[in-house]
């Protein structure tokens, strides 16, 4: 084993090579694991396409409404806590959080 008493590492280029290792053993080890499963959910069941809708429709719903939520939240609870990320830009915040939701929602209820 190496000895590496009284030497120093770089931390820097350490963690960036982990990371990179990494993100490579999770693109070809978790990939295909996944692409197989998602391959065998919707093959040639009947009606699968419509049960694939409904649950983006329920997905489309949810999520609008979680973000039609955390905007009345971030207007309401605006300028109450510095260490939030909206206590200078709460209408920012809440405009765009607003907007999405009502966009998802569209499209849910639209679909």
């Amino acid at each position: 084993m190496p000895d590496y008493v009284g030497k120093k590492m770089n931390p820097s280029s350490f963690r960036s090579t982990q990371l990179i290792l990494l993100m490579l053993a999770a693109l070809f080890l978790l990939e295909p694991a996944l692409a197989n499963k998602f391959e065998t959910i919707g093959s040639g069941v009947a009606g699968s396409s419509r049960i694939k809708a409904e649950y983006m429709v329920i997905i489309g719903y949810v999520s609008g409404g979680v973000l039609l939520f955390t905007s009345l939240l971030s207007f309401l609870m605006a300028n109450t806590n510095a260490q939030n990320l909206n206590y200078a830009l709460w209408k920012q915040s809440s405009g765009m959080l607003l907007f999405m939701g009502l966009v998802i929602l569209g499209f849910a209820f639209f679909a």
